[in-house]
Order: C-alpha cells, then sequence, then structure tokens
C-alpha cells in the first residue's frame, strides 16, 4: 500500500545530468498529457503488432531451414513452397512488421523526451527555507499570537484553547514553563479577550477515545465531533546552541477533531529576554528529489515522527511541512509532551519523519532527514540546515 511513497525517489542521484537520464516506459506515462497519453498508448498498439509480424517472419524462417533439409517443405493450399517462396514471404512479414515499429517511432521518441524532462523537472532538488530576524522575547511572543490568531480564526475556530508550553535548552531537558505559558495567554488576551477559551478545571491532558472515538483534550471537556469544532494551541521552546538560552519559539495550532497541525509560527528570540538575539537565524531544507511536493501531490498523507528524530529537526521539518509542502502532521505527540496524558493513537499516520543529527561546520546545526513509510522501506529526502549568522557575515 505504502510502496508508491518509497517508488517517488528514482534511479538517478544527485543532481541531474544534461540532458536528463531516461525513465522506463512504465513511468513516461505518468508524466503525458491526456492527449499524449492517447498518442502513446496508439504508438505502443503499432510498435506491438509490428513486433508481433518481425517475430512471426524469423519463427518461419528459423522453422522452415530445419523442414528445408528434412526435404519436407511446408505446404500451402496443399502446394509444397519453394525455399524461396518461404523466405520471400518472411521477409516479407519482417519488413511490414518493421515498418510499423518505423511507424510509430518518431511518436514515442518525442513522448519519451518529453516525460523525462518533466520527471527531471519534478524531480530536481528544491530548498525550502526561512530565514528569522532576531526579536526580544514580548515581541516574538506578540507577533507569533497575533499572526495565529488571524489564522484560527480564518479557519473558522471560535475559540482556541491554549495548553500550555514546552522547552528544551541547551542541556537537553524537557520542562514545561509556566512562565511561558503565562507570557503566551496575556498576550493572546491582550490581542483578543474573546477567543481565549478558559482552562478547565481538571486542566489539559489528551484523553483517547474509546471504541474508536475522537480524542479528547480534558477529561471536563467533550471530545469534538468535526473538524473547525475546538482549537488546540501551544507553545514550543528549543534552544539553538548549548550556551545560553536563545533559541526558536514555535507557537502551533491544531484541530482537535483530526489531531492535526493547521498552522504554524516561528521566531528567531531568547526566553524572557528584553533584548533581541544578535544575529539573524536561518533555516533550510535541501530536497534533493523534490520529495515534498510530490508527497503533497500524491493525496492525503499525515506524518509523524521516528522515535529517534531529534527534537529540533523534528520541530523544523512539522513547521516546513505545514506552512510551505502543506502536507498534514499529527499533534497529538505534541499534545501528550505539553499536557500529558496519553496514548496516543496511530490511526491514520501514514509515514514519519526522521531527522538525526549530522556533521556540519562551527556554527550550523545539520540533521540529515528521511522519511519512513509504513510498512516501507525509508527514503532519504535530504540535509535540513539551522544556522546562525552573524550580523556582519550577513551583510
Amino acid at each position: 500500500m505504502f510502496a508508491f511513497l518509497a517508488s517517488l525517489i528514482f534511479v538517478a542521484a544527485g543532481e541531474v545530468a544534461t540532458p536528463p537520464p531516461s525513465i522506463p516506459d512504465v513511468e513516461v506515462v505518468r508524466y503525458l498529457k491526456s492527449n499524449e497519453l492517447a498518442e502513446w498508448n496508439s504508438a505502443m498498439r503499432i510498435t506491438a503488432a509490428g513486433e508481433t509480424r518481425v517475430k512471426t517472419g524469423q519463427s518461419i524462417l528459423a522453422t522452415s531451414g530445419s523442414a528445408a533439409a528434412a526435404n519436407k517443405g511446408p505446404k500451402v493450399g496443399g502446394l509444397t513452397e519453394t525455399p524461396e517462396q518461404v523466405k520471400a514471404r518472411s521477409q516479407k512479414l519482417i519488413d511490414e512488421g518493421n515498418a510499423q515499429i518505423q511507424q510509430a517511432l518518431p511518436s514515442l521518441t518525442r513522448l519519451r523526451a518529453a516525460a523525462t524532462a518533466r520527471a527531471a523537472e519534478k524531480t530536481k532538488p528544491v530548498v525550502l527555507a526561512v530565514d528569522l530576524a532576531p526579536a526580544a522575547w514580548n515581541v516574538a511572543v506578540t507577533q507569533s499570537v497575533v499572526r495565529l490568531q488571524k489564522q484560527a480564526r480564518d479557519a473558522g475556530f471560535a475559540k482556541a484553547h491554549l495548553i500550555g508550553a514546552i522547552s528544551l535548552l541547551g542541556d537537553g531537558k524537557l520542562s514545561r514553563p509556566a512562565e511561558m505559558t503565562a507570557d503566551l495567554r496575556a498576550a493572546w488576551t491582550k490581542a483578543d479577550d474573546k477567543s481565549l477559551a478558559p482552562v478547565p478545571a481538571d486542566g489539559y491532558a489528551y484523553v483517547p477515545g474509546a471504541d474508536k472515538a475522537l480524542a479528547a483534550i480534558s477529561k471536563g471537556i467533550p471530545a469534538a465531533t468535526a473538524p473547525k469544532q475546538l482549537a488546540v494551541v501551544w507553545a514550543e521552546y528549543y534552544a539553538v546552541s548549548a550556551e545560553g538560552s536563545r533559541g526558536l519559539l514555535f507557537l502551533r495550532l491544531a484541530d482537535a477533531a483530526t489531531m492535526r497541525i493547521v498552522a504554524s509560527e516561528v521566531a528567531f528570540t531568547e526566553f524572557g529576554a528584553t533584548a533581541a538575539p544578535v544575529g539573524t537565524c536561518a533555516v533550510a531544507l535541501r530536497d534533493e528529489r523534490s520529495f515534498l511536493p510530490r508527497l503533497a501531490e500524491s493525496g492525503d498523507w499525515l506524518l509523524g515522527f521516528d522515535r529517534a528524530s531529534n527534537p529540533l529537526g523534528s520541530a523544523l521539518l512539522a513547521h516546513l511541512s505545514v506552512t510551505q509542502a502543506k502536507v498534514g502532521m499529527t499533534a497529538a505527540p505534541y499534545v501528550i509532551a505539553v499536557a500529558g496524558g496519553g496514548p496516543a493513537a496511530a490511526e491514520g499516520v501514514r509515514a514519519k519523519w526522521r531527522a538525526v543529527t549530522a556533521t556540519a561546520p562551527a556554527g550550523t546545526l545539520a540533521f540529515q532527514v528521511s522519511s519512513i513509510p509504513t510498512g516501507a522501506d525509508g527514503v532519504d529526502v535530504g540535509q535540513l540546515t539551522l544556522k546562525v549568522v552573524a550580523p556582519a557575515a550577513a551583510k
């Protein structure tokens, strides 16, 4: 079922050569327009008929030789053909078959070239990137909240539940800082005091649904029964270096019914600092074979994260997937990390991202990215990098 995902990466590796490598005929049809496909099928039928005539003629020649040696020539209408007649009849079949093949060849050659060029265009390397200017903590929080509020309204959510925040600093320890949640709640209320739902008496937690029912975000809140009924908001903060606390603040919006992330904001800031961090933050995913664009075109995908995936790499992939590639991302693991509860249902997750730390120059974080379809081999996607660029170097 999931072999298609693995097949999205074609045989050729690295940069596309000039001219691009040809693709198998079974792949050609993927890249033809409807009128071209009709022409292709017609040319293939003519070619197949020609090949059949050629093989028939060759077979007659082969069998007539042994028959002539036994002085038992083939008979036509009760008359025995001479070897010369058999050879002439066979050669006529071969010539007619070759003529059919040659008749169809220009169309097939042109359509193969068109399909190959389109395949090369679709599978060329692409870069998903975002450059983040530094912002003081309160500015980053306010701007992220305002932008996410607009996206929530545009999506049709009347109320949003802010379930909390998680932080992963340079010491590698995950925490749930109450100050961060308080800052976000204050900024949200200041910008729009009507759209933020009150915290339930039981607090927030991921509550799995029984018998395939939808999960709830609190024991005191009924599970959503349809999309766009209940919005879930949380924050994630990840340090970008072992020293200090400057990092990336993510603000996410998810639909509680589908447990999908539907919006994501990111800012380069320093937790609690009144001044902006130095430099700019550049994030880039070099997708070697246009995997993400083609994945988005191939249907509705919901992706999660492999246990071996780096948390910061995962956070960046979730942001790029939702905002640029428009690929579905599951929200359940994040809701559990932020609010507790669980376990998360794996239903609907068709593949998982894996971002593992890779060797990189000083000042750059790098992750090797792959996608692992359920029940299939992983697909190498490319390298994800994060670099903090000093002001002088950025000029």
